[in-house]
């Protein structure tokens, strides 16, 4: 191979490995604290109707039971999915295989 040609798989690598990590990059993001996530987007539904009807006691029977919890602040995630229309998206925590729905504001930069 010529000088020339490992150059340009050289820059070409280069390249590929820039843009990859760019796109990694713009799609982590960092939790906010006081959300709920849940482990399905019908889970998710049925604590923001429990919130919004300050049907407290059923809210928390969600939270016992594991399938609803709070987001820790801080944590980097990746989005996986997103509902814009009904304001939701489906995050992956960097590292891990488990994925969790939760609110689109949730979620930062």
């Amino acid at each position: 191979m010529s000088k020339s040609m490992k150059l340009v798989v050289v820059l070409i690598s280069m390249f590929v490995f820039i843009c990859s990590s760019y796109v990694l990059a713009q799609n982590t993001r960092t939790t906010k604290a006081g959300y709920l996530a849940s482990v399905s987007e019908e889970l998710l539904d049925k604590a923001i109707s429990y919130a919004v009807a300050k049907d407290y006691v059923a809210l928390q029977k969600l939270i016992n039971s594991k399938l609803v919890f709070e987001l820790k602040e801080g944590l980097k995630v990746y989005v996986v999915d997103t509902k814009l229309f009904s304001g939701k998206v489906k995050i992956r925590p960097v590292g891990e295989t488990v994925e969790v729905w939760t609110v689109l504001e949730a979620v930062s930069n």
